[in-house]
């Protein structure tokens, strides 16, 4: 029998656990990459984090 993986209680940690994986196998990748990959893993990233900071940003109690 597979041992059960620990569900996660805090709902925030929950909801921002598949960005943080996502962000962290980007950057492996930008790690890895050769020049012309580079630039292209780069946007990708740049994009993502861009995202997240106006989702962030326009989520504020006071927005």
């Amino acid at each position: 029998m597979a041992p059960r993986l620990p569900t996660i209680s805090n709902p925030l940690l929950r909801q921002e656990l598949p960005w943080l994986v996502s962000e962290l196998v980007l950057l492996i990748i930008l790690f890895n990459a050769n020049a012309p990959e580079l630039w292209f893993w780069l946007v990708v990233l740049i994009v993502i984090l861009g995202y997240r900071i106006e989702r962030w940003w326009s989520s504020r109690p006071n927005a």
